[in-house]
């Protein structure tokens, strides 16, 4: 809506908002006017008549006082009715030709002075006078006036105010249109000039034509022009070199993504919050995922790798993928990741092809596996020509004393010497079997906890052993019953109780559980000591790996108890924390494994 219009339409607000307001002041005026008149009027013949009435009342002379109010009404065509009210406010006369309204025998009662009230009738508004009719004494003189004949008495002053408002809402609307045109005219200049500047024509001034606000306005709005017309000229400028900055900037860009589709590696950006921005034809090829497939979604749901990328340089996370050119074989991708941007968040995932150097790294260490298997046979052949033929002497020579021998308690020192001997060629077979592809054992049915106490007792008897160590047995005797070779599962638990004593210098707890399900039991041996690395427990079950070789260990304890348990169809299970201690967990079948 244009500023002539939205003045039009307030001056049409100002004409109704005045014709309202100039009806409502002439319909106040107009009624203060009618109850004045009537007020006056009634109280002059109210006098009037009282006077002519007062001597007929003294007397008591009712039939006079009827005829001459009857009169009255008659000579006053104004007149609608009149009653006269004894003292003590009984109906003496009236003129009402149907009967007295009762309703009108308390209504407006004088006071000192005449009073005056509206009734609405068939007939119209009636203003009803009451005068006091004898005063000293009292009584009541009632006159009905009727309203329409007095406003012909006040019709010339309705007139005057309503030419007087007409009269003033002309020059309103005058003085109007006057300062309309005045405000207009500036305005429209102001906005011819915004519409030239819109065609960016700045070198146009407006015109001053007053010293007022809007003159004030033009002055600042031609200032504004001279500034406009600076900064147009300075954002010229700006945008030229931005424009050379863009074309250089799209040539790095497309040198950049010709070097990241040209390596080797698979380069793959990412978002803070691990949406895939970018992904090279590398990362299609070692994935076998195409862009179109990977960009847009989390990398979670594309690779199995974490979201969050906490660390920078390597992620320590390989993926183990389906080589599609060759079904038969697996890629192994090894991660890397660099920080973008530390402003926006933006991350930087290298995937590098390490399968031939993780084929070579396996190669090795079966290369050194076997090797360790030959050392292990040449030590079990030196074992078997140096140790087993004097214990076989030891061996006979103590059962022919246990049988020549009368003495008890000398017999119960053979019968340890014989128990010894035939551990030690119990051991000494099981380096044999762990130097051969097969493990056979000879099983019967015993009592895992009978076994396990007695492997708690040969390891209180050895060095490692401290009172500070606290053994929590949590089993039931008679209960946990497997088939198995006796001496092989006594030396199973005995090298993981040693191992748990010699983590425990300092003292701490070592508990001992056994639990069981319908096809397994479970032995868990845990301790409170140092813990193992993580880079060890994938070693701890290989031939001569030991982190104790100052101590004369040759690491063949738990090789030799992770073939005894494999040997009897089960498995040796390790958790462990550093500083918090380790869990051993074997597992053994309850039923007889062929």
């Amino acid at each position: 809506m244009m500023l002539k219009h939205k003045i039009a339409f307030l001056f049409v607000v100002y004409l109704v908002v005045f014709g309202l307001f100039n009806v409502y002041v002439t319909w106040r005026e107009v009624s203060k006017t009618v109850t004045t008149e009537a007020l006056r009027l009634g109280k002059d013949m109210g006098y009037f008549l009282s006077e002519s009435l007062i001597e007929d009342i003294l007397r008591e002379d009712i039939l006079s006082v009827q005829e001459k109010i009857e009169d009255f009404k008659k000579i006053n065509p104004h007149v609608a009715y009149v009653y006269v009210l004894s003292p003590e406010g009984k109906l003496l006369a009236h003129t009402f030709s149907n009967g007295f309204p009762r309703k009108l025998l308390n209504f407006n009662e004088p006071s000192k002075s005449p009073s005056i009230q509206t009734i609405i009738t068939q007939e119209g508004r009636i203003h009803d006078v009451s005068l006091i009719l004898v005063p000293g004494i009292g009584g009541e003189l009632h006159i009905g006036l009727r309203e329409e004949s007095i406003l012909k008495v006040v019709n010339s002053a309705i007139l005057n105010m309503m030419l007087l408002g007409i009269l003033s809402v002309s020059v309103g609307g005058i003085v109007v249109l006057i300062s309309m045109q005045a405000i207009t005219k500036p305005i429209k200049e102001l906005e011819n000039g915004i519409e030239k500047i819109m065609r960016e024509n700045y070198a146009h001034r407006l015109a001053i034509f007053t010293n007022d606000e809007l003159g004030a306005l033009t002055k600042a709005f031609n200032k504004m022009l001279e500034e406009l017309e600076t900064k147009n000229r300075q954002v010229r400028e700006y945008i030229n070199k931005l424009k050379v900055t863009y074309r250089r900037l799209k040539r790095t860009m497309e040198r950049y993504k010709a070097l990241v589709e040209s390596v080797g590696d698979g380069i793959v950006s990412l978002s803070k919050d691990g949406v895939i921005l970018s992904w090279n034809r590398s990362a299609e090829e070692l994935t076998g995922i195409k862009r179109l497939e990977a960009m847009g979604k989390r990398i979670e749901e594309v690779l199995n790798i974490p979201a969050r990328l906490d660390i920078e340089d390597d992620l320590g996370v390989e993926l183990g993928l389906q080589d599609k050119r060759e079904k038969t074989s697996r890629r192994i991708l090894k991660i890397f990741t660099r920080k973008l941007s530390s402003e926006g968040g933006e991350w930087m995932i290298i995937l590098r092809d390490v399968t031939n150097e993780v084929i070579k790294d396996e190669l090795n260490r079966k290369l050194s596996y076997y090797e360790q298997l030959i050392n292990v046979g040449q030590l079990a052949a030196w074992i078997a020509h140096e140790v087993n033929t004097p214990l076989t002497g030891i061996m006979l020579s103590a059962e022919l004393l246990m049988v020549e021998c009368k003495d008890a308690q000398v017999k119960a020192r053979v019968e340890e010497i014989i128990s010894k001997v035939e551990t030690c060629k119990h051991r000494i077979d099981n380096i044999l079997r762990l130097a051969r592809t097969s493990y056979a054992i000879e099983r019967k049915l015993i009592d895992l906890a009978e076994v396990i106490d007695d492997s708690i007792k040969h390891c209180q008897a050895c060095k490692c052993y401290n009172e500070g160590i606290r053994i929590v047995k949590r089993y039931e005797y008679g209960g946990h019953y497997v088939f198995g070779d006796p001496f092989g599962l006594r030396e199973v638990f005995e090298n993981i109780i040693l191992n748990a004593f010699q983590a425990m210098k300092d003292g701490g707890d070592l508990k001992i559980e056994i639990d069981r399900d319908r096809e397994f039991i479970y032995v868990r041996i845990s301790d409170t000591g140092i813990g193992i690395p993580e880079e060890y427990l994938r070693k701890i079950f290989e031939p001569f790996f030991t982190t104790k070789k100052k101590n004369g260990c040759l690491g063949l304890g738990l090789s030799i108890a992770n073939a005894i348990v494999k040997a009897h169809g089960g498995e040796i299970l390790v958790e462990s924390k550093v500083g918090e201690g380790s869990v051993f967990t074997v597992k053994l079948p309850r039923r007889l494994i062929a």
